[in-house]
């Protein structure tokens, strides 16, 4: 304890020397430069985002408002932010506070001037009409470019006009990683049909030459919707390689998670509840951005793991995975009960993509209502494979679309069905059946439309001693 007290008194002077602070506006006042500044917040609407600043003489860095600024007695220098780990939204302007339905900077009387000054420089089509939350978060993203620090956020709700245009680098094949921590915060948006977190590429050569050689990692976050009206995203990235999406809870969405030639991607330990459309999207640019096509824009090796869905009303599907070849999900929760409906749990379609023959699926927890199939394959000439499935509610377990030539689906370990669950062919299917049919002699198929049973020499029934 004597040590400890004494190490406390021989530190205390550090914090004792500068002065205290109200805000930026009177540090960047203050007329003395030999010691450090405590600031007290940025300024009086906002309430936070103060911290210890030091005079840095020479330093002729372009100013960041609450990081790097100016002094106004026109002396040579910049007031820098110390310690600088990770950056923090409320350093730049974040409030975290609803005024009505319009949190904008309008609505809490900044002028045109201020947000110009404040953001200008970084982001040129900054707005009245913007929230206070939304240009930090932009802000924090710009700075990321220029090769400064992660995002850590704090456990608050940030309000957010239009979309948070993610990292995007500027230069060619310059391998860079962001990083995004949300400890649990919360980010809505103040009007409806956006997505949150956003970045695409404009054409395929922008995708393969420079945006897919940035790595996201981004953690612990929830983005919930607009529950007045439809059309919100999560988070749509187009163009990354090894990124890891985690532990984000998307409630209220449109489309929760869309990743577009995201390469080699995990989407982990997430929770969608109440997307009206899909909970977790991977697939190509194809049709979506110029010149990519379903073989050179596929989001190869991507895997949904470990995630959960909780349908929302007559939702279309849990996992969409389409043009992309080598995928898997693994252990995906599907709840709601047999009042929520949904269409699919998950869904491989191989579409146009002549390089694209396969698609794996490991544990699928079913316990809400499906519609059309839990499972359902879709390709020419390929491969599939299921195993480890649970299901609650009568359904097509499994159905497989050969859309020309022939395909295959070994289904395999299916620990629990009723007995009244069917699986669907359409087309030159073939199907192996490993440990799933117990005492049946042959699976029950489902029959009328597009529908048929296979010939019995399409497909086979081992089970396991």
């Amino acid at each position: 304890m004597k040590k400890f007290l004494i190490a406390l008194f021989i530190h205390a002077p550090l914090f004792m020397d500068g002065a205290f602070l109200k805000d930026y506006d009177a540090l960047q006042s203050t007329q003395t430069f030999s010691e450090p500044h405590y600031v007290g917040y940025a300024d009086s609407r906002t309430g936070k985002g103060g911290g210890l600043f030091s005079w840095v003489l020479n330093d002729n860095r372009n100013p960041v408002w609450g990081l790097i600024m100016e002094s106004n007695q026109n002396k040579s220098g910049r007031w820098v932010r110390q310690d600088v780990i990770d950056l923090h939204a409320e350093w730049f302007g974040a409030m975290n506070k609803k005024n009505g339905d319009a949190p904008t900077f309008s609505s809490f009387g900044f002028t045109k001037k201020e947000i110009e000054e404040r953001y200008g420089d970084y982001i040129n089509d900054i707005s009245l009409n913007d929230t206070p939350d939304w240009a930090a978060l932009q802000l924090m993203c710009k700075l990321q470019e220029l090769g400064w620090n992660s995002i850590e956020l704090k456990s608050d709700t940030f309000y957010i006009n239009r979309s948070v245009i993610l990292p995007e680098p500027v230069k060619q094949s310059a391998v860079v990683h962001y990083q995004i921590e949300g400890n649990g915060a919360t980010i809505i948006p103040a009007g409806s049909g956006f997505t949150l977190l956003y970045s695409m590429p404009a054409d395929q050569k922008q995708s393969e030459n420079v945006y897919c050689a940035r790595r996201f990692t981004i953690k612990n976050l929830i983005l919930r919707g607009n529950t007045k009206s439809s059309g919100d995203n999560g988070i749509a990235i187009g163009g990354t390689f090894h990124s890891l999406i985690e532990n984000i809870q998307l409630a209220g969405l449109d489309t929760g998670i869309i990743l577009r030639h995201a390469l080699s991607t995990i989407i982990s330990r997430c929770n969608a509840v109440g997307c009206s459309s899909v909970s977790y999207f991977i697939g190509s640019g194809n049709g979506y951005w110029l010149k990519a096509s379903a073989t050179n824009s596929g989001s190869n090796q991507t895997k949904v793991i470990s995630c959960r869905q909780f349908s929302g009303d007559n939702q279309y599907a849990g996992v969409i995975i389409r043009e992309s070849s080598e995928c898997r999900v693994e252990d995906f929760t599907l709840d709601g009960g047999g009042k929520r409906h949904t269409a699919y749990a998950v869904y491989f379609d191989t579409r146009g993509a002549t390089t694209v023959k396969d698609g794996y699926v490991k544990g699928v927890h079913g316990e809400a209502a499906v519609d059309s199939a839990l499972v359902k394959f879709r390709g020419s000439a390929a491969l599939f494979e299921v195993t480890d499935l649970f299901v609650q509610y009568p359904c097509t377990l499994v159905e497989l679309d050969a859309i020309k030539g022939s395909s295959q689906v070994t289904c395999s370990d299916f620990s629990y069905f009723p007995g009244s669950s069917n699986f669907a062919n359409i087309g030159n299917g073939k199907w192996l059946f490993i440990n799933v049919n117990g005492k049946s002699k042959s699976p029950t198929w489902k029959t009328g439309g597009n529908y048929s049973v296979p010939h019995i020499k399409q497909w086979r029934e081992n089970n396991k001693l």
